[in-house]
């Protein structure tokens, strides 16, 4: 990432971070509703859950931290 002195591309890192994090919350839900259904076996929705729920996290951290790269940057310009 190339953001550090470029504001453009910051706005840019942070909207794709909030697609990919809408986009793995989506599949998040869906893998809980196989899971009450049922449907498939619960080992592997477990282990799809712990990963979805990592890569949540990691997410929300990288969010956290452009958030805050961003609003520096607010206050200097």
């Amino acid at each position: 990432m190339n953001f550090e002195n470029d504001l453009e591309e910051l706005e840019k890192a942070l909207f794709e971070t909030n697609q990919r994090i809408k986009k793995l919350e989506s599949h998040k839900e869906s893998v809980n509703n196989e899971i009450r259904s049922d449907k498939s076996k619960s080992q592997i929705n477990a282990e799809t859950m712990r990963r979805l729920e990592r890569n949540l996290y990691e997410l929300y951290e990288k969010r956290e931290f452009l958030i805050k790269e961003r609003d520096s940057k607010f206050s200097t310009y």
